[in-house]
């Protein structure tokens, strides 16, 4: 599977409208894959939505942009800042997402791994990620297909913010988290808090 990860720019003091209108965007845009989620950025760089969809094929994938107009991207044209699209696919111990009520809070990572070091960087995930998944569920760990240098893309969902504080502190006290080995390649590293919108099949 594919995953096309689209962060849409707003115009201030837009969420209302946008919102409104991007269920039917998103059944106009989204035709060869399926939606899986909506997120509106509560922490990080304001004034944006994230928008999750899964794809069988990177040609499937190709069709659905060649079908949405960039001025007019899920029909929200007019309240457009930018628009950013980036095709990811999962790390190989990773099964696909299911959507379901795992929040409403998405706390999305993304960090920069340097040339040749993503396989390294998986295989120190891939030690200790069932461990960690007993604490907080990780909804998917990913890697770029189009992005240079090379990013890693993780999502995990929380009910509270306090839980996702326990988690952490719990992982770093039994030491699995980060997990070890997994710095070397590292080039810079971003964290956003992300809530889910009404209408998203990942809530």
């Amino acid at each position: 599977m594919i995953y096309d990860v689209t962060i849409i720019g707003l115009k201030p003091n837009t969420y209302g409208a946008v919102l409104a209108k991007l269920p039917g965007g998103l059944e106009r845009d989204i035709r060869a894959g399926s939606h899986l989620g909506c997120f509106i950025c509560e922490f990080g760089i304001l004034n944006r939505v994230l928008i999750l969809s899964r794809y069988p094929s990177m040609d499937a994938l190709c069709d659905d942009r060649a079908r949405s107009p960039a001025n007019d991207a899920f029909g929200v044209g007019e309240y457009l800042n930018f628009i950013e699209r980036n095709a990811y696919q999962p790390l190989s111990f990773m099964a696909d997402i299911t959507p379901g009520i795992f929040g409403p809070f998405y706390e999305i990572r993304s960090y920069e791994i340097g040339s040749g070091g993503m396989p390294e960087t998986a295989d120190a995930w891939a030690k200790v990620v069932d461990e960690r998944q007993g604490i907080s569920k990780l909804l998917m760990v990913m890697q770029s297909l189009e992005a240079a240098p090379q990013r890693l893309l993780h999502i995990w969902p929380y009910k509270t913010l306090n839980a996702r504080s326990e988690a952490r502190a719990e992982a770093s006290k039994r030491g699995i988290w980060p997990p070890p080995g997994s710095s070397t390649h590292l080039l810079s590293l971003k964290s956003e808090l992300f809530v889910a919108a009404k209408f998203s099949p990942l809530a």
